[in-house]
C-alpha cells in the first residue's frame, strides 16, 4: 500500500486544524497559577465540554484504527465494547460513584482508595495507573504511526516523534483546562471524519445489505454478524462478554480511570459532573457504528488485499487502506484532520492524568510532603515530557507483540481492573471493608490476572485465556478476598469513613 500525494486543499484543512488547536490549547492556558488550575483546570469547566472531553478520552486515535481491524477479524461483537462496556456503566457513574469523588475532595481514584483503605493501596493502584497510562501512550503512537505511514509515507520513529513533540506542546504548558477545550474541538471533528469513512465507504460497497452478504460467503466469517458470538467462540464468547465486559471492564473503566475522573473533577458543580456524563453517554449510542462498520466494509472490500488474519496478520492496516483507497481530495484533508483530533485528544488525556497521579499520589505523600504548589505545578509540567517519552520508548514493543492497538489496549485494562472494581464497589458500598481486606483484594486480585493472562506458558494453555474472562475471575477473587480478610480484621472508625461510603454521609461538604 503506497503513501498518497495530499492535494492542497487536504494540506490546507490538515494544517488549520493543527494550528488552530494548538493555537486553543495555547490561548486557553492562560491563568494557570496553581496546580489545581493545571490538574483539575481550577474546577471552572463548564458541563458540554467535559462531556465532549469524556467521549475522545475514551474514544480516539487506537479506537479508529484497533475497533476497524478488530471488527474485520471478529465482527459486529467489537460494538458492545459501546453497548454494553460504555452507555449503561457511565450512567451508574454518573449518579452512584462520583457524587463521592467529589465530596472526598479528591485529586485522584488512588487518593480516594488511600483515605478508604490505606496508603499501601493507594500507591500501588497509583503506580499500576502510570504504568498503564505509559503502555497507553504507546498504543496511541502506534496507531499514529501506522497511519502516517500509510498515508504519508513518513517511518515509524518520524510518526511517534513529530506527535509526541506537537502534543506536549500545549498539554505541558496548559494543563486539563487546555486539553478539555481543545478535546471538545477534536471531539466534533472526529465524529464528523468517522461518518465520512462510513458513508463514503458504504456507498462504495452498495450498501449495509451488500457488506453483509459478502461478508456471510467468507469461510471464516461464521460470527462476524452475530453481537453475541457462542460460547464456543476463542475470544469472545457471550459469556465473557456479558462479565468481563458488561459486569468488570465496562464499570471499571468509567468509575475508577483517572482519565475520565479527572474531567468531572474539574467541573464547575456536581451536577455539571453529572450532566457531562450523560451527555458523553448521549453522544457514545453513535460511536459502535461509526468505528466497527468500517472493519466489515474492508472485509467486502478488500479481502483478498488484507488476507485471513493469523499470526503475522496486521489489523493496524485496515483503516488506512480504506482511507487511501475511498477518500477524494478534500474529504481525506478532513478525514487526516479527524485521525489527528483523535490521537492528540487521547494523548493529552491520558498524559495529564498519569502526571496527575505521579504528584499527588507519589510525589506528595513519600518524596516530598511540604512541597509548595509553585513546585508541584512545575513537576506536573516536567512530568508531561517525562510521560511522552515513556510512551515513545514502549510504542516499538506494543507494535511487535500485538495483532491490533486495540488488543494491546484491552489486555493491559484487564491486569487490574477487575481488583480496582471490586476494591471501589466493597469500599463504597460498605463500611465493613477494612485496610487489610483492602490488601488482599489488590494482591490476590493482581496475582490472578497474571496468572490468568500468564495460563498459556505456565499451564500450555493453547491460546491463553481471553481477556474478558482474565478480568472478571480477577474481580471474583478480588471479591472474595476483601469479603473475606474484611470478616477477621478491623475496619476503620465510623467518623473516619464519613464522605467515603455512601450509608455515612460526611458531616460538611469538602471541596479539593
Amino acid at each position: 500500500m503506497s503513501a498518497i500525494h495530499l492535494s492542497l486543499v487536504d494540506t490546507v484543512l490538515i494544517v488549520a486544524y493543527l494550528v488552530g488547536v494548538a493555537a486553543l490549547g495555547i490561548w486557553f492556558s492562560r491563568g494557570i497559577q496553581s496546580s489545581k488550575d493545571f490538574f483539575l483546570a481550577g474546577k471552572s469547566l463548564p458541563w458540554w465540554a467535559a462531556g465532549l472531553s469524556l467521549v475522545v478520552s475514551d474514544i480516539g486515535a487506537k479506537d479508529m484504527v484497533g475497533l476497524a481491524g478488530d471488527s474485520y477479524r471478529y465482527g459486529l461483537v467489537m460494538m458492545n465494547f459501546d453497548f454494553i462496556g460504555c452507555i449503561f456503566p457511565v450512567l451508574i457513574a454518573a449518579f452512584l460513584f462520583m457524587p463521592f469523588f467529589w465530596l472526598a475532595g479528591v485529586y485522584t481514584v488512588p487518593e480516594y482508595l488511600g483515605r478508604r483503605y490505606n496508603l499501601g493501596v493507594r500507591t500501588f493502584f497509583a503506580v499500576i495507573w502510570v504504568l498503564f497510562m505509559v503502555g497507553t501512550l504507546g498504543t496511541i503512537f502506534v496507531s499514529a504511526a501506522a497511519m502516517f505511514e500509510a498515508l504519508l509515507g513518513w517511518n515509524f520513529w518520524t510518526s511517534v516523534l513529530l506527535t509526541a513533540l506537537l502534543v506536549g506542546l500545549y498539554t505541558a504548558w496548559g494543563g486539563l483546562r487546555a486539553v478539555v477545550v481543545t478535546d471538545a474541538l477534536s471531539c466534533v471533528i472526529l465524529i464528523l471524519g468517522a461518518g465520512l469513512i462510513c458513508g463514503l465507504g458504504l456507498a462504495e460497497a452498495g450498501g449495509w445489505t451488500d457488506v453483509k452478504q459478502a461478508v456471510a460467503q467468507m469461510e471464516w466469517t461464521e460470527h462476524h454478524l452475530k453481537l453475541l458470538p457462542p460460547a464456543d467462540h476463542p475470544v469472545y464468547p457471550w459469556p465473557a462478554v456479558l462479565l468481563g465486559l458488561g459486569f468488570v471492564l465496562g464499570p471499571a473503566y468509567w468509575i475508577g480511570n483517572q482519565a475520565i475522573v479527572q474531567r468531572t473533577l474539574g467541573t464547575r458543580t456536581q451536577n455539571e459532573a453529572r450532566a457531562s456524563y450523560v451527555f458523553c453517554a448521549a453522544i457514545k449510542l453513535v460511536f459502535p457504528i461509526l468505528l466497527v462498520v468500517p472493519g466489515l466494509i474492508a472485509l467486502a472490500l478488500f479481502s483478498k488485499e488484507l488476507g485471513e488474519p493469523g499470526a503475522d496478520w496486521d489489523g493496524n492496516r485496515v483503516l488506512p487502506m480504506l482511507v487511501v483507497r475511498l477518500l477524494p481530495p478534500g474529504v481525506l484533508g478532513l478525514v487526516m484532520g479527524a485521525f489527528f483530533a483523535g490521537v492528540m485528544s487521547n494523548l493529552d488525556s491520558y498524559v495529564n492524568s498519569a502526571s496527575t497521579m505521579i504528584v499527588t499520589d507519589i510525589y506528595r505523600p513519600f518524596l516530598r510532603p511540604h512541597a509548595s504548589d509553585r513546585e508541584c505545578l512545575a513537576l506536573g509540567r516536567w512530568l508531561v515530557v517525562a510521560l511522552l517519552l515513556g510512551g515513545v520508548a514502549i510504542s516499538y514493543p506494543v507494535k511487535a507483540g500485538f495483532g491490533s492497538v486495540f488488543e494491546a489496549f484491552q489486555t493491559f485494562l484487564s491486569f487490574f481492573q477487575g481488583p480496582l472494581l471490586a476494591l471501589l464497589l466493597m469500599g463504597m458500598l460498605t463500611r465493613r471493608a477494612t485496610p487489610w481486606g483492602g490488601v488482599a483484594g489488590m494482591l490476590i486480585g493482581v496475582g490472578t490476572s497474571i496468572t490468568l493472562t500468564s495460563a498459556q506458558w505456565l499451564f500450555g494453555l493453547e491460546g491463553g485465556v481471553p481477556f474478558l474472562w482474565v478480568a472478571w475471575w480477577s474481580f471474583v477473587a478480588a471479591l472474595g478476598a476483601v469479603t473475606l480478610v474484611s470478616a477477621v480484621t478491623r475496619p476503620h472508625p465510623t467518623e473516619q469513613l464519613r464522605g467515603l461510603v455512601c450509608w455515612l454521609p460526611a458531616n460538611e461538604s469538602r471541596h479539593p
